[in-house]
């Protein structure tokens, strides 16, 4: 998670909701979920403008926001990738604490390898983060598009894994993270976290034969 944790400033943005009181992190949590709201909208209408297929439309029309036009299924769907939301900002926070815990001040790099916490299940628990909240949202718009591209989002963040093993956390910790691997044998997701994301992918899917 290190070249993500520099590109996305996360030790400026982690010190500051740390150091906030209650307001500002309630602030924060309003904020969230308005950008939330925001980007949903914003994506459901990008994907109407190029003519995205989408499941379960032969349902009766609930409400037209512009030219956006939701139905019932979009309450349950929006709802669902709230929650999944909220979850994966609640398990962010908590990842990025444990890293700090782990990170030289100086330099940014590790001075020991994590293998508590989230560390006891899979070896890359941000970028399985990632995945909950990227492909959670994109499955939460009713989209074939959406389904589409949360299926890349898998993929690229395991290749990111992958490469982030191969060329910076093997050279750092050498042995030590080839016996880790023998014990923790999940990459990003545990089984149950896969499961769920299949199914929701499942669940999508079969709107189309609705």
């Amino acid at each position: 998670m290190l070249k993500y944790e520099e590109k996305f400033h996360f030790d400026k943005n982690y010190k500051k909701l740390q150091n906030g009181g209650f307001v500002h992190k309630a602030i924060a949590l309003v904020w969230g979920i308005t950008g939330y709201v925001l980007l949903y909208y914003l994506f459901k209408y990008i994907f109407n403008c190029i003519g995205d297929f989408q499941p379960w439309n032969n349902f009766k029309i609930l409400l037209n926001i512009g030219d956006v036009k939701l139905i019932k299924s979009d309450l349950a769907y929006f709802v669902w990738g709230l929650i999944i939301a909220c979850y994966g900002t609640i398990r962010l926070s908590k990842i990025t604490s444990q890293n700090h815990s782990a990170k030289n001040k100086e330099n940014s790099i590790p001075h020991k390898l994590l293998t508590t916490g989230y560390y006891t299940k899979v070896r890359h628990p941000m970028y399985g983060t990632f995945i909950i909240l990227e492909a959670g949202f994109l499955l939460s718009l009713r989209s074939f598009t959406g389904m589409i591209i949360a299926l890349i989002v898998v993929m690229v963040q395991y290749v990111n894994a992958g490469f982030e093993e191969k060329k910076r956390l093997i050279p750092i910790f050498g042995e030590e993270y080839n016996q880790y691997t023998k014990k923790v044998s999940h990459r990003l997701l545990t089984r149950p976290e896969i499961i769920v994301l299949i199914l929701a992918l499942l669940l999508s899917g079969a709107g189309f034969i609705n």
